[in-house]
């Protein structure tokens, strides 16, 4: 049994876990989903790599054993014998009530008795180690290990982390890359992969690839490009152009990737029609985040946000209009929409565009795909955003 410990957005995690699996055909069955928690069993053991590939996932732990009450030094380490010589240990807890830090030193003594010298590394600023913490320590390398106690119903199960976020390997695609432009906007990189991840089909057919026509700074085109998708990128500035290949030229000096995947670029404009720079035959996926209008520094009325959804609108109608003939009937097309703050009497509230503009979309030929099981609309945004993007899939009829 595995233990995925989801991000910012559980049920948006939870829909690219599942996606995932199903894609690369592990089966697999939910047990429990709870405080951004998912419990899950498959068939075979799940590879470790498969995080990297996963946006909305903190980390991935196995089980180790379970008692009908919290375990003491001697049943932890019982279950984890036989015992290295010399090792570190980080021990966290999720929904338990353990004083982590004395069950460290009983540990670190109980261990001893055993001729093993432990080392522990306590929780810094919560109940569980930070990814930093993990990273530093090694503690997904053996013979070192973090271990999570978690409550799995009526039990207490001894968990121990097999992967985690390689936030360094973030760093690089996002904050170090060569170009950068916040007023352009920046599309993360955890994001771009969630994404991916939503809008490439269950099964993907023979020649394949994904299309980002607004590609700016190549986010989208980079993490299709490090997970081994052939892709294509546009945009009508020229500098962008230019930034995306830089980004990229950065990317393949950093990471192991298959340079005859590298993607495709070049100029276009959305409002253009004819899109003569990718082969017609090609089954497309678009996943994309157009321009979201002009930056905001605060809430807006109800009558502002209604001027400010008429300033997009068109763009995106001429969008999904230019983008249809370079689309199969079956193929996808995920874009991020524009959900401003609004002010109410009683707090403010994201609003996305009006119903009846999908609506419209929908009339072009399309079919809109709920991504979430009831849930009609799906956000991504930090708390202090005043625009947060709306994730939107749709298939072409």
């Amino acid at each position: 049994m595995n233990t995925f410990f989801l991000g910012s957005n559980p049920a948006l995690s939870l829909q690219e876990i599942i996606l995932f699996l199903k894609r690369n055909k592990i089966e697999h069955s939910i047990h429990s989903i709870n405080h951004g928690l998912l419990r899950i069993s498959t068939t075979g053991k799940i590879s470790p790599e498969i995080i990297q590939s996963l946006g909305g996932t903190i980390r991935i732990t196995e089980d180790v054993a379970s008692w009908p009450h919290e375990p003491g030094a001697e049943e932890i380490l019982d279950a984890l014998s036989p015992l290295p010589t010399k090792w570190e240990i980080g021990v966290g807890g999720a929904g338990t009530s353990q004083n982590l830090r004395r069950l460290g030193i009983e540990l670190k003594k109980a261990a001893r008795v055993r001729s093993s010298k432990l080392s522990f590394v306590e929780p810094r600023g919560g109940s569980i180690l930070n990814a930093a913490q993990v990273i530093f320590h090694k503690l997904t390398s053996t013979p070192n290990a973090e271990l999570i106690i978690q409550k799995t119903g009526n039990d207490f199960t001894l968990t121990r982390t097999v992967a985690i976020q390689d936030i360094a390997s973030y760093e690089l695609r996002d904050t170090s890359r060569p170009v950068r432009d916040a007023k352009i906007g920046m599309l993360p990189p955890k994001l771009a992969q969630i994404m991916i991840n939503l809008a490439l089909p269950e099964t993907i057919p023979d020649n394949h690839a994904i299309y980002d026509p607004f590609c700016g700074m190549g986010t989208i085109l980079q993490e299709a490009y490090l997970m081994g998708i052939k892709a294509y990128g546009s945009d009508e500035s020229d500098r962008m152009i230019f930034a995306s290949e830089k980004n990229l030229n950065h990317v393949e000096q950093r990471f192991a990737v298959d340079k005859t995947l590298r993607p495709e670029l070049f100029i276009h404009n959305v409002r253009s029609k004819s899109i003569k720079d990718i082969p017609a035959e090609k089954h497309m996926t678009i996943i994309t985040e157009p321009y979201l209008g002009a930056p905001q520094t605060h809430a807006l009325s109800p009558t502002e946000a209604q001027d400010f959804a008429k300033t997009v609108r068109p763009l995106y109608r001429t969008f999904f209009v230019n983008m249809h003939p370079l689309l199969h009937t079956g193929d996808r097309l995920l874009i991020l929409l524009p959900a401003v703050r609004v002010r109410h009497k009683s707090s403010d509230t994201f609003t996305p565009l009006h119903r009846a503009f999908l609506d419209e979309i929908s009339a072009l030929g399309y079919r809109k795909q709920q991504l979430i099981p009831q849930e009609d609309v799906t956000l991504y945004a930090r708390p202090d955003a005043f625009v947060a993007r709306e994730i939107t899939l749709w298939e072409a009829v």
